[in-house]
């Protein structure tokens, strides 16, 4: 590596410019945003935006920020990196809300494990992530695979690796080379058992046959089967740590970073990895430290002992506060494409009349909760995320006659379908004020027009016992939804009747056929054509009221660049993706 700044920083531009060419058989996942919405440019306003049929991450300059943001929230969803000369060195520190946990992901997603490996370890692949994140779109690209390729059939990936690659040299690695045997182990241990296992469940088998070379043969085709690779929870993690028992307490990858200390209830301390295969990293290190009381968090922040903190701010009036005491503070929105509906159990009797779920649906005033809840952020969606079959995101009146705040003919449809009246068992579990706030206002809503909400707030184990058990008695004014970066976590999962993710008990046979039939039609437009068919038919039978959600906040300090988190489906969450995005990040003071 040269010492000459303007190499470094045409290093820097070329590594970013890479990326984000959509490798062989790369796939862009999501809408294109409308015009009248999303504004496109750069910090030179002469320049004319991208042109709509660009990727995300090929439209974005290379070692910059767009400009992108909806002109109705107080803050850009993406914004320009300085013009400046990245500089090399310093610590960046993070004041973290997640303590340390097992180090094994096999064993766990938690944020304090995830937060670590992805530092340590790699990807096969990844997104467009960072100052290359687009709020509404991404793009599957390569990471330790340089290319990967699809049979005709649709059954068979054959990955071809990168090339000088090494883990780093830690014992019991030692710095050895990495192989497509590593990768393979990494795969089958996921798919034999774990927290990730229902990503694996379509695979035949998985093959090196030579030590270049990953082979995937799937049982049918799957039109997602890439797209989880690239998550924060398939990390390539080495047989020697398995093979010692270390896994659960030691991290040693190909990644970035260097894992020194990770001390239960204070810090977890990396250094770099000089011998990093992908280039130089600018840091010197990465340190994380416990703050879990939020306002000890911000104060941390506010003085300048953090370069980032989690949570720091929750709503425009706090947010305007941070700016007015630490000048120069950059901000930015986090993207949301779903909101969870109004849970029901639609097994229960009181719900298969399709009167008693559309007379729901229309007692919900959604713009009075989005204002009263989420003031200035608020956004009204449906379950579905919509980047998976529009091209723009949908507005209230699109949402079909069921989803209008309509008292008079909810009141209505109760008394044709005998349901005046009606008393529901209402449980959930208040994760933030934000779910209180939203049960206050459902329980207000729905009594208006005969339908009373009885119950409330429980404690987490017996809702979560409940939720995530397909247990619910009745409803649930917090009824969340599941995460998860593909179409099929969210048009089969959860919706198929067999599905372990269909918390609502949903059984439709037309339903199941849709979900079953996406998720295996490769091709793209057809896809997207059953998905929304799914999406249409589950707003006419109201299987799901839409609701609303509020956007958040990410703030970082001023002298902080490259770091950017709040990409499409959370592709880019300061809890498990900062490793991808850690080599363009630079210090400047």
């Amino acid at each position: 590596m040269s010492d000459n700044p303007f190499e470094e920083r045409a290093s820097l531009q070329g590594r970013l410019a890479r990326r984000s060419v959509l490798r062989g058989g790369g796939l862009l996942i999501g809408g294109v945003a409308a015009a009248a919405l999303i504004g496109c440019g750069s910090d030179d306003e002469e320049q004319a935006p991208p042109s709509a049929t660009s990727s995300a991450a090929a439209s974005t300059a290379p070692g910059k920020g767009e400009l992108i943001r909806d002109n109705a929230l107080p803050y850009p969803y993406q914004f320009p990196e300085p013009n400046k000369v990245p500089k090399a060195g310093g610590t960046m520190v993070l004041g973290v809300n997640s303590d340390v946990s097992i180090m094994d992901p096999q064993k766990t997603t938690a944020s304090g494990t995830g937060r670590i490996v992805n530092l340590v370890y790699n990807r096969l692949l990844g997104y467009n992530r960072g100052v290359r994140l687009h709020p509404f779109k991404f793009a599957i690209e390569g990471e330790l695979a340089k290319s990967w390729e699809q049979s005709p059939d649709g059954l068979v990936y054959t990955f071809k690796l990168q090339d000088g690659v090494k883990w780093q040299n830690i014992a019991p690695l030692n710095g050895r080379p990495f192989v497509a045997d590593d990768v393979k182990f990494a795969f089958d241990r996921y798919k034999s058992g774990g927290i990730s296992t229902s990503y694996w469940v379509g695979v035949q088998t998985i093959e090196a046959p030579d030590p270049k070379t990953v082979k995937i043969t799937l049982k049918k085709p799957l039109a997602d089967f890439l797209t989880p690779l690239g998550s924060a929870y398939q990390t390539i993690h080495p047989k020697e740590l398995v093979d010692s028992g270390e896994i659960e307490k030691k991290a040693v990858g190909t990644g970035p970073m260097i894992l020194k200390d990770a001390i239960v209830g204070q810090k977890v301390t990396f250094e770099k990895n000089p011998e990093y295969w992908e280039g130089k990293v600018l840091l010197d290190g990465v340190e994380f430290r416990l703050q879990v009381d939020t306002p000890a968090r911000l104060a941390a922040f506010r003085s300048g002992q953090t370069d980032f903190g989690d949570i720091l701010v929750t709503n425009i009036t706090d947010a305007k506060a941070l700016e007015s005491t630490n000048q120069g503070v950059q901000i930015n929105m986090s993207s949301v494409v779903l909101a969870s509906g109004f849970a029901m159990n639609l097994s229960n009797p009181k719900f298969q009349d399709v009167r008693v779920r559309r007379a729901i649906s229309l007692g919900i005033d959604r713009q009075a909760l989005a204002n009263l809840v989420y003031p200035g952020i608020g956004k009204i969606l449906p379950m579905h995320p919509w980047i998976f079959h529009l091209d723009k995101e949908p507005t209230t009146d699109s949402f079909g006659q069921w989803h209008q705040f309509n008292p008079n003919d909810a009141t209505k449809l109760l008394a044709a379908a005998g349901a005046s009246n009606l008393e529901l068992q209402n449980k959930y579990y208040p994760y933030s004020q934000a779910y209180e706030q939203t049960n206050d206002v459902m329980v207000d809503q729905l009594r208006k027009v005969g339908v009373n909400l009885v119950g409330g707030k429980v404690e987490y184990t017996e809702y979560n016992s409940q939720w995530t058990g397909r247990k619910l008695p009745e409803v649930s004014t917090g009824g969340w939804v599941t995460i998860g970066f593909d179409a099929d976590n969210y048009y089969y999962n959860c919706m198929h009747s067999s599905a372990a993710g269909n918390r609502w008990n949903l059984n439709d046979p037309k339903v199941d056929d849709l979900a079953s039939r996406q998720q295996s039609e490769v091709n793209p437009q057809k896809r997207k054509d059953l998905l929304k068919q799914i999406y249409e038919y589950d707003l006419d039978q109201a299987y799901h009221p839409i609701m609303a959600t509020g956007v958040g906040f990410y703030a970082y300090q001023p002298w902080l660049h490259g770091i950017r988190f709040g990409g499409a489906m959370g592709t880019s969450n300061n809890y498990q993706d900062i490793g991808d995005m850690i080599m363009d990040a630079w210090i400047d003071k």
